[in-house]
Order: structure tokens, then C-alpha cells, then sequence
């Protein structure tokens, strides 16, 4: 009976706040006598009425008590359910809601006190990785499988590092670890290749198997050292030093990097004000007939004319600008440009410009193109725009809505570096490209190896599907001879000229109309002689 009524009035230890000073009140009733006083009172004031409703009281009191107490079990699953949102909270403020791994905060709060109770003779190296062709899962598999992919990702780098490493990650699909070793030992670049290994191994997805790789950068703390961030920061840079190598790489950090990383963020910051001081303009590259030498257009490529650092070549800044997020703001102040200019050629001429492959990811990038030729007054037939092989086949449903919507227009599409990538016969046929240009590699090694064989493979291709080709690279007379004989259509490279600022592509054109021959129907010999004849 007494295990019954402890049960029944003391669940919980906060019970005893309640059922104490109520059982303390009944036992001062017992020792007073209270319930003949209240008898005594009653008959004295003739309150009868009263004295017969105290075993009411007595009865309303015990249940009062035991509402009191059945109230503080509901306090106290209130106050359950506020300390596991408390927890849950700081979980998230020190974990990643995905992997379950750290978060960058929490991870640099681990480095500098590690580093801090470093034993004499270890070391901490801190490994930062980027994943590489990581949106095309997102775009095929959706987030969900994306998500599948991190956390698959995430359980290979815990299995990695072991006990005495650590895991993070820092933000979308880069992550971090270190690891701690004797000095001066090979762990730091084992565990790097152990990473590529491991990332690189297909994983599993609804709906198929899907690959990525990594870029990683390796840092190891010099002895006495204590500041995390400029560790991260170190490793940083050498991830995207990695990515810039070739990707799927590692690279070890070294003084040289930082000064690296310096300029090209003072680059990054020049380009903002660059593009709006107009400083990238368009260079032109004329592109002939091989059979005649007939000038029939120009390739734009981009140029920065730097304040200070004169001209910058494309492929200096070109990277940066994709990274930076400003690859359409310069793409389309080049295009802008090379319209405006190559309104004063003559009407035959076409003009060919390159669309970086981040600017494929934007939907309304033909309505954007037909923008500037609007404004500028170009037509659309006049122009050629060239993709890549490589961002083709990345997402073939997302190029495909952009090339109707452009071949709608009127504008053509050539598919570039033809190749270099796994562009299929169908996507060829499907697409419906109106010409095909063969990557300058092929082009000036084509009498080594098998590119001869696979020059004349795209050569026949193309003749079976009707599409023109242009070749590009071409340096040799022999070269541009052997092209034509077998078929190929048109040509540019330094035999006939590099690229050249505005004014002297108007001259070239200029010229070849009023001679009415090409660029250099004799060679590159004859290119001076023909210009001097012009008016």
C-alpha cells in the first residue's frame, strides 16, 4: 500500500516540492486538533451547515493535491521537450545537418587546440577538398541523390582520418580533415592520394552509379604555430591551385602560392572595375576557305587591356571570371563589342564568339544574346556562337532547350573542339548543329600518333552529316593543304593571322573585299603585300 501511494503522488523528484508541504499541512491539523476546532467553532456561531461539509473540504483538498501534482508531470515534459530543442539547436550550431560532421567554426576552434598541446616531434596537416564535377549529379540525380553523394563522401574521409583525426565540412561540397604525425612524415600525402582514391570510387544512387573526383590542398603547421584561420586559408589556396592543375590532384602549399593567391584576388577586383571602365574588348581572327584562301568571317576572342598590366591573354582571366561569378557580365561586354564592330564589315562576313560553359547554366541566355543584337543592330544570321563538346555532353537536355531557342533566331551553332570530348552521333543528328571545328591539338600535331586517323574520322563524319568543319591552329602551308584535300572546309591560325584588334580586322576585310580573294591565297607571305594594296 505505501510503494502504491508513493507511486501514485511521487513519480518524479519535483513531486516532493508539492507533496511535502501538503502532507505538512494535514500534519499540523493531527497536532492542533484542527478538526475539533472547526467542530467547536461550528456549534459556537451555530454554523452547522459548515462543520458538515468538512469532509467535503477534506476530500476537494487530497484532490487538489493530486491535480497539483499530475500538473507538474506535464511541466515536466514541457521542460523535457525544451532541453532536447536546446540540444538539437547546438547540434546544429556545431554540426552539419547532413553529414553530422563538424562545421568550419567548430573545426577551427579543434585546429588551434591542437595545435596549442602539440607533443614536441608531431605535426598537424590540415587537407581541404573540393568535390569535382559534383553539379552534374545534382542535375541528374536530383538534391536527393546529391545529398547521397555527400554523405557517402563523408563517411569515407571519417574512415580516412580514424580516431585521431577529424572531419568538417566546411560549406557545399567541400570538406576538410586533419590528421596528426611525427614530423617530417609521408602520412600528410598518403592520406591526400587516399582521398582521390577514395572519392573517386563510384557511388550508388537511385537510378544508377555516379563519379565525381577532388581537388585537394595540403597544408602542415609549422612548429609553434596557432592561428587556424590562416591555416585554412593556406589550404585553400593550395586546393584551388589543385583545380586549376587539372583537378582530381593535390597540391602541398608553399610560400610561392600565397603570393600567387594575392595577385589573383587583385586581379579578381580589378575585373569588376574593368568590365565597367570598358577595358575587355574584342580581338578577330579571320577564319578563310582553304580551297580559294576566301576571307569568310572572324572568331572574337576576348582581351583585357589592363591599366597597368597591358594586355592580359584570355586564359589568365577567363578562370578567374567563371570563378568569380563575372564570366557574364565580360561575356557579354565582348559580345557587345565585337557586334558593334563587325557592323562595318562587309554584309558576307560572319562573326564567331565563344559561350563559356558557365553561361549554358543560364535559361534565358538566348533571349540575353538576342538582347545585344537588337541593341546593337547585328544580324542574327551573321552570327556563329561555338560550345564546347565538353559542357554538351555535361547536360544535354539544358543545351538542347538553348540551341532551338537560338537556332530559332536565326543565330547558328558550331559545336567547338570537336574531339576532345564523348559528344555522340546522336547528340550530332539530335542537335543539329550547322558545323563542326576540330581542336587546334589535333591540328598541329597531325602527323603524330593517331591524329591523322582521327582527323580524316571527323572528316568523314561531318561529310555524312552535311556539316561544314572549320580546323583551327593551322601554322603550315602543308597543313592547310593536306585539311583541304581531304574535305575539310575552312581554316585559321597564325598562317594567316593571329588575333587582331578592331581596327585591322576592318583592314583585312576591307582589303580582301576589294582585292576579292582571302586573307593570304598564297600563304602567310602574301598577307603584307595584300593589305598595302588596299585603299
Amino acid at each position: 500500500m505505501e510503494g502504491q501511494l508513493r507511486r501514485l503522488f511521487v513519480r518524479h523528484r519535483d513531486h516532493i516540492l508539492v507533496v511535502v508541504p501538503v502532507l505538512a499541512m494535514l500534519l499540523l491539523g493531527v497536532i492542533f486538533n484542527l478538526s475539533e476546532r472547526f467542530h467547536l467553532f461550528a456549534e459556537r456561531h451555530e454554523a452547522w451547515q459548515i462543520d458538515e461539509f468538512l469532509p467535503a473540504f477534506v476530500v476537494a483538498g487530497l484532490l487538489y493535491m493530486v491535480l497539483l501534482v499530475r500538473r507538474t508531470r506535464g511541466l515536466r515534459v514541457e521542460l523535457q521537450r525544451r532541453r532536447r530543442a536546446e540540444s538539437e539547436a547546438n547540434q546544429l550550431a556545431r554540426h552539419d545537418s547532413l553529414t553530422g560532421l563538424v562545421n568550419r567554426r567548430i573545426f577551427a576552434d579543434q585546429i588551434a587546440a591542437r595545435m596549442a598541446r602539440l607533443a614536441p616531434g608531431t605535426e598537424i596537416s590540415l587537407l581541404m577538398l573540393d568535390l569535382d564535377r559534383f553539379k552534374p549529379v545534382n542535375d541528374t540525380y536530383g538534391h536527393e541523390g546529391g545529398d547521397a553523394m555527400l554523405v557517402t563522401i563523408a563517411r569515407r574521409l571519417e574512415h580516412l582520418a580514424g580516431a585521431n583525426g577529424m572531419v568538417a565540412r566546411i560549406g557545399g561540397d567541400e570538406f576538410a580533415c586533419i590528421v596528426q604525425h611525427p614530423a617530417g612524415s609521408h602520412l600528410p600525402v598518403e592520406t591526400a592520394e587516399a582521398i582521390l582514391a577514395a572519392v573517386a570510387k563510384p557511388v550508388q544512387l537511385r537510378g544508377g552509379l555516379a563519379e565525381v573526383s577532388a581537388s585537394v590542398g595540403l597544408v602542415t603547421s609549422p612548429p609553434g604555430a596557432s592561428d587556424a584561420e590562416a591555416m585554412l586559408r593556406a589550404a585553400d589556396f593550395a586546393m584551388y591551385r589543385a583545380k586549376r592543375s587539372g583537378r582530381s590532384n593535390y597540391c602541398v602549399f608553399a610560400a610561392g602560392i600565397e603570393a600567387e593567391m594575392g595577385e589573383r584576388a587583385q586581379l579578381e577586383l580589378d575585373m569588376h572595375a574593368g568590365i565597367n571602365r570598358g577595358e575587355f574588348v574584342p580581338y578577330f581572327q579571320p577564319i578563310v576557305e582553304l580551297a580559294s584562301g576566301a576571307l569568310i568571317g572572324f572568331e572574337a576572342l576576348a582581351r583585357w587591356n589592363h591599366p597597368s598590366r597591358g594586355l592580359i591573354a584570355p586564359d589568365r582571366f577567363i578562370p578567374i571570371a567563371e570563378e568569380a561569378g563575372m564570366i557574364q557580365d565580360l561575356g557579354f561586354a565582348v559580345l557587345r563589342g565585337a557586334c558593334i564592330e563587325a557592323r562595318r564589315w562587309p554584309q558576307h562576313l560572319t562573326l564567331s564568339v565563344n559561350i563559356s560553359p558557365l553561361q549554358l547554366n543560364d535559361p534565358w541566355l538566348p533571349q540575353r544574346i538576342l538582347q545585344v543584337l537588337c541593341s546593337t543592330g547585328f544580324a542574327p544570321a551573321r552570327l556563329i556562337v561555338e560550345i564546347t563538346e565538353t559542357r554538351l555532353v555535361q547536360d544535354i537536355d539544358a543545351a538542347r532547350v538553348i540551341l532551338v531557342s537560338l537556332r530559332n533566331a536565326g543565330i547558328q551553332i558550331a559545336l567547338d573542339d570537336f574531339g576532345t570530348g564523348y559528344a555522340s552521333l546522336k547528340h550530332l543528328r539530335e542537335l543539329q548543329f550547322n558545323r563542326i571545328k576540330i581542336d587546334r591539338e589535333f591540328i598541329q600535331d597531325m602527323h603524330a600518333g593517331d591524329n591523322g586517323q582521327i582527323i580524316r574520322a571527323i572528316l568523314s563524319l561531318s561529310e555524312g552529316l552535311g556539316l561544314p568543319v572549320t580546323a583551327e591552329g593551322i601554322e603550315t602551308d602543308e597543313s592547310a593543304a593536306l585539311l583541304a584535300s581531304l574535305g575539310c572546309q575552312y581554316g585559321q591560325g597564325f598562317l594567316y593571322s593571329q588575333a587582331v584588334e578592331a581596327e585591322e580586322a576592318l583592314h583585312i576585310a576591307r582589303a580582301a573585299h576589294y582585292l576579292g580573294h582571302g586573307v593570304a591565297p598564297a600563304g602567310a607571305a602574301a598577307f603584307p603585300e595584300m593589305l598595302s594594296a588596299a585603299p
